[in-house]
């Protein structure tokens, strides 16, 4: 499979989720997905952030051969996303394990990436782990684009359990509303791995039992991710990206369900919301008149993803 990862890695930042560089380990590790590029955005962390921090995880990991590119700085609709805006200053302002990027930043930049390499490759696959800004800026530039992917894998929504960011809203999505929209209008019908599921998946002490530390990302981790890492008996982080990114290399680790799913974009302390109108509910006499835009991600194998995960990421430490 011939992959694109858009996405906002924030190992290298402190105090912010470095959990996407632990997912573009796992397609680097993925003998079944070959990496094409990878393309940045606003997220977790400012570009300036998330792009060195890729650069810097490929350095580690020994694959500079893969191209990484720097994609929209702020939400769709940025002058209305007041609070996302605070977000990615306060982000910006954290501490640094290596240096940010400095503008002006290499070209192509991310949505001439993302285009080229979906006429490069025929049938191209997206996973997207952050915020899809840059993929429905790409789809705006060329709407027939939706035509030329394959499978598109989304970390994001919230659909019968509540938010990460508010009561309601998955961090991604409340991130730039718009272009999640965006995205479901495409005619794309990605894959959603929502927090229905993402919040099955933990990284756990008994798997980081035995890991070194000793390899340079290894090290790295250790550096930037002390505070996050599992040190007693209760769960560990959410392994949220790393479970999208799994999802896209071996899709039965889901039970997916077609549904309509629209975000909120107009409501002041809703936006990012995630409405799903799954099969067999009760809402389900509500449903728009239309046919499915995603499938929803409603169950998981916990047991095969932690098994892929101590193979091939935690491997790498």
């Amino acid at each position: 499979m011939d992959l694109l990862i858009d996405t906002d890695p924030a190992m290298g930042t402190l105090g912010r989720d470095p959990e996407d560089s632990l997912a573009i380990t796992l397609a680097l590790a993925s003998p079944e997905l070959t990496v094409r590029a990878i393309t940045c955005v606003q997220g977790n962390v400012p570009v300036r952030h998330s792009y060195a921090n890729a650069a810097h995880l490929l350095t580690l990991l020994g694959r500079a051969d893969v191209p990484v590119a720097a994609g929209h700085e702020q939400p769709l609709l940025a002058t209305g996303r007041r609070e996302q805006l605070r977000w990615l200053a306060e982000s910006d302002d954290h501490e640094r394990v290596i240096p940010a990027a400095q503008r002006p930043y290499a070209v192509p930049r991310a949505v001439e990436v993302i285009l080229r390499a979906a006429r490069q490759y025929d049938g191209l696959s997206i996973v997207a782990l952050g915020p899809l800004t840059n993929i429905a800026a790409a789809l705006v530039t060329d709407p027939a684009l939706s035509d030329r992917l394959d499978e598109v894998t989304i970390m994001g929504g919230a659909f019968e359990v509540p938010g990460n960011i508010t009561p309601t809203a998955e961090f991604n999505f409340f991130m730039d509303p718009e272009a999640a929209q965006i995205v479901l209008d495409s005619g794309l019908r990605p894959v959603l791995v929502g927090l229905d599921v993402c919040h099955q998946a933990h990284l756990t002490r008994q798997q980081l039992a035995g890991t070194e530390f000793t390899t340079p990302l290894g090290r790295f981790v250790r550096r930037s991710c002390e505070a996050w890492l599992p040190t007693g008996d209760d769960d560990g982080p959410h392994l949220y990206d790393s479970l999208a990114m799994a999802a896209a290399i071996r899709p039965e680790l889901l039970t997916l369900e077609p549904a309509f799913v629209s975000i909120e974009t107009a409501g002041r302390t809703t936006a990012g919301t995630s409405t799903a109108w799954l099969p067999g509910r009760p809402s389900a006499w509500s449903r728009p008149d239309s046919g499915h835009n995603a499938f929803v991600a409603t169950a998981v194998d916990v047991a095969a993803f932690e098994t892929m995960f101590s193979e091939r990421v935690l491997a790498e430490f």
